[in-house]
């Protein structure tokens, strides 16, 4: 069986979720699997803009990208400008559209609307005689991901499933089997161990800070409220900060730890982030869905920090309405949910009791088990 999974690198979580589905079919013999970046087989103006621009308006101008998000996703709206969008990523796609057709994929698994969108529309012309699964790799869809001519779509929770079929998916082609992240999330490995493996101090309460594989996001603002002389928290935290590809911000840090005075412990990029999570009592993190999932899946209690208008504020809404997660829209309020947290213990294991009831850490397995069945 020939199984494409296929993504569009705008950020790493879609790939993250194509990686954990390609891992998950590593248990099943027969299964040939090909994870790739569609952006390869696009052309290169595209492949280059595409990624920068999404960053450029996520990162300078959120609340221009939060108006195009919502107005983009009204049903009115899409139904004139998506034949323009659909066009416009088949002419930008000829290399992908002729290797679809000439492997003749079995499956092909999307986890970016754009490869389901030209999947969706190569069945639809009989070019792509395959099983086409969608993964929406956020709580709650946008009408970019409705490729209606999926055979199946995976939604994050049950609230996802009632928001598809409320978009017209009908209730057979959904399943609530969970955003996959990597099986190792959910995993044990003792805190403890972890603390020790990872050259932390024991004895303190963590904090673990996240700023996404680009390290953006106003992670030294935080630290510095955090750790500063008016933190009631300052003496009883750890500080651990995962500032991904972004060297100046771990510069900054290791020079902050001296000035601060204070337990900071910063790293770079890492592939072991599932173990930082093991020993944390508490994330800082935006609201994307797989590193929400990521956390879900270690029972890992959150504060979201400024979610970006669009899809972060839609599942920052469903994190708190579960009570799996608190907002912070200040590095202010950061210290105060902390300083809460610290005060009253019982808070973190309610919201690790209701977390729950949304976690699926056995996401990845469950859609591989589908696509080979």
């Amino acid at each position: 069986m020939k199984i494409f999974i296929m993504y569009a690198y705008a950020g790493v979580g879609h790939k993250k979720a194509a990686d954990a589905v390609e891992n998950a079919l590593r248990d099943f013999k027969g299964a040939e699997v090909k994870n790739f970046d569609i952006l390869d087989y696009t052309n290169p103006f595209f492949k280059f803009t595409y990624p920068r621009f999404y960053l450029f308006m996520i990162n300078r101008i959120p609340l221009l990208w939060g108006f195009l998000y919502y107005f983009l996703d009204a049903g009115a709206v899409d139904a004139f400008l998506g034949p323009f969008r659909r066009f416009l990523h088949r002419v930008n796609s000829g290399r992908l559209i002729k290797f679809i057709i000439n492997e003749k994929p079995d499956v092909i698994i999307s986890t970016h609307f754009i490869p389901g969108e030209i999947a969706a529309g190569l069945k639809r012309k009989g070019l792509f005689k395959g099983r086409l699964i969608t993964i929406v790799t956020d709580f709650m869809p946008h009408s970019f991901w409705m490729a209606k001519d999926s055979d199946y779509f995976i939604g994050a929770i049950d609230k996802t499933k009632k928001e598809l079929m409320r978009r017209g998916i009908s209730e057979e082609k959904i399943k609530a089997l969970g955003i996959p992240c990597d099986p190792v999330f959910g995993v044990s490995k003792g805190r403890r161990e972890m603390i020790n493996k990872l050259g932390l101090k024991d004895g303190f309460f963590n904090l673990l800070i996240m700023g996404g594989g680009f390290g953006t996001g106003p992670v030294r603002e935080i630290v510095r409220s955090v750790c500063g002389a008016g933190s009631s928290a300052r003496d009883k935290i750890q500080v651990i900060v995962i500032c991904g590809k972004n060297k100046k911000l771990l510069d900054d840090l290791n020079a902050a730890k001296k000035d601060l005075k204070a337990m900071i412990a910063p790293f770079g990029y890492m592939n072991n982030i599932d173990e930082f999570m093991e020993a944390s009592d508490l994330i800082v993190t935006k609201s994307g869905g797989l590193t929400v999932s990521e956390a879900l899946s270690k029972k890992l209690p959150m504060i979201i920090i400024r979610p970006i208008l669009g899809q972060e504020t839609r599942n920052c809404g469903i994190l708190e309405e579960y009570g799996a997660a608190v907002r912070a829209d200040s590095s202010g309020e950061v210290v105060k949910r902390v300083e809460e947290f610290i005060k009253f213990p019982e808070k973190l294991i309610g919201m690790k009791a209701r977390i729950s009831v949304i976690a699926y850490p056995d996401a990845a397995k469950e859609i591989a088990k589908l696509a080979v069945s």
